[in-house]
């Protein structure tokens, strides 16, 4: 439950606390001090964007500037291992396509994967001291939470900051309907993403009702995850489809990500125009009177359970 308002603290130490934690997290397993379920590198960029999308929830209220020093410092630190995540992704991509391909008796792809595997360890050892890097960035980023004036913040500031999340990615999702690109439904899985995380942040102000915005959202958010996934291995294989090795593997691969890649796209699109078919500010509204009801301790009286 780090990462979400607690009914006995103010919003901006709340704040403050969820975006430290984040940091915190990721330090423990760039320093190898906690085992993680997924790799390493994926889960430090996880806490990473967490604390990304606390700090904008305060961004007009720090400052541009300290805002800007803050979340380029938490940018960098991500990209550092950019190119061993986009190499993981690849291979993992092509790893759920070898077990779908088996189960069905199907052709898989052996050579694609041999090819795969070698560049993410030429990536992996070309970036080998990474957390060397990451570490002492981490920490000046940790350090600096503490200098954020937000003793001050407050409900109608944090509406304000979840209004203009959900509005920017409301624009990003029409966007993508008109032109519906890789690159415009990329941007708008990265605006809905970071309207997730708040809902997240948010969740003990009305527990059932964001639990379901969340689950909803997030459902989105997979959606469009599995679509980018495969775009991105679909533009690696087009940059090199001439190599005799895998050549006959990554055309008969590139047919099937096409035909997915629209589908997926298709009904993230269907689920988001529900999500999204309300006004930002009537959302608005309704966030500010969760606000509201939770400041005054009128906030729904839900089990443990429900949102554990």
């Amino acid at each position: 439950m780090s990462y979400q308002l607690r009914k006995d603290e103010k919003l901006g130490p709340g704040l403050r606390r969820i975006c430290r934690k984040q940091i915190e997290f990721a330090i423990v397993i760039a320093t190898g001090e906690k085992k993680s379920s997924d790799t390493p590198v994926h889960e430090m960029r996880k806490h990473v964007k967490k604390a990304r999308a606390a700090l904008r929830l305060v961004r007009k209220e720090i400052g541009a500037g300290l805002f800007r020093e803050q979340d380029h410092r938490l940018r960098d630190v991500g990209r550092l291992t950019s190119e061993i995540r986009d190499a993981e992704v690849r291979l993992q991509t092509v790893h759920e396509f070898q077990g779908i391909t088996q189960r069905r008796r199907r052709g898989a792809y052996p050579k694609l994967e041999t090819m795969l595997m070698m560049e993410l360890e030429n990536f992996m050892a070309a970036f080998a001291e990474w957390q060397k890097q990451a570490v002492p960035m981490l920490e000046r980023a940790y350090a600096n939470v503490d200098c954020w004036p937000l003793d001050h913040f407050n409900c109608k500031q944090l509406r304000w900051a979840v209004q203009r999340s959900y509005k920017s990615a409301r624009k990003a999702l029409a966007c993508a309907q008109a032109s519906p690109t890789a690159e415009n439904f990329h941007r708008f899985r990265t605006r809905a993403k970071r309207l997730w995380y708040e809902l997240r942040i948010l969740r003990l102000v009305n527990p059932v009702v964001l639990k379901n915005l969340s689950d909803d959202l997030d459902s989105v958010g997979s959606l469009l995850g599995r679509a980018h996934d495969l775009s991105f291995l679909g533009d690696r294989l087009r940059r090199e489809e001439r190599n005799s090795q895998w050549k006959r593997e990554g055309h008969k691969l590139l047919a099937v990500i096409e035909v997915t890649q629209g589908d997926l796209q298709r009904g993230a699109a269907e689920l988001a125009e529900h999500f999204f078919a309300e006004r930002p500010r009537d959302f608005g509204n309704r966030v500010a009177s969760w606000l509201e009801d939770w400041e005054n301790d009128a906030s729904p009286s839900i089990p443990e359970e429900l949102f554990a």
